[in-house]
């Protein structure tokens, strides 16, 4: 009886381990390509971070050199010589280069934030030539020709938490 039975039953060829080999190698390959995706998502936040950090703390040098030109005081105490992150820009020369480091002569603590970068940012400002302003309706007093308006820019760097982000900001201000 036990012959018969034998002869009855077909031979298993492993189609269901051949299977189940196949949907593991796919089970594999999407594990696989999500953990690369979590991985770069993961990088793009971090990089994200730190350039929102170093923006940030341009953007509080830019404010810093600003209010320096608006308040009377610390303007008058600026002498755009070339020294303390202050220049004078002539009508022939060229303006200040921002990718010099050694142009930047003042710094500014960033503002507290959830990101310590632990460096601080450095602006520098620059005075530009007067400028007429022609066919305007200003008139101030009985003058001879027309107002003449002041030009600063000011040029803000911040670093974020990687040593190699780097964001650098400029404005404009007249007064």
């Amino acid at each position: 009886m036990h012959k018969s039975m034998m002869l009855g039953t077909r031979r298993q060829t492993g189609a269901a381990l051949i299977v189940a080999l196949v949907l593991l190698l796919v089970l594999t390959v999407l594990g696989t390509a999500s953990m690369r995706d979590t991985a770069m998502e993961e990088r793009m936040a971090g990089n994200f971070r730190d350039y929102a950090a170093a923006l940030e703390a341009a953007e509080s040098a830019l404010r810093t050199g600003e209010a320096g030109i608006i308040n009377s005081t610390v303007f008058r105490a600026m002498v755009f010589n070339q020294a303390g992150g202050t220049y004078s820009v002539g009508p022939a020369s060229q303006s200040i280069d921002p990718f010099t480091a050694g142009n930047f002569g003042m710094s500014v603590s960033s503002p507290p934030s959830d990101v310590d970068t632990n460096r601080l940012a450095d602006l520098y400002i620059e005075k530009l030539p007067e400028v007429e302003l022609f066919n305007s309706d200003l008139v101030v007093g009985f003058q001879d020709g027309p107002p003449r308006v002041s030009y600063y820019r000011t040029t803000g760097r911040g670093f974020g938490l990687s040593p190699n982000t780097e964001v650098i900001l400029q404005s404009t201000y007249w007064r």
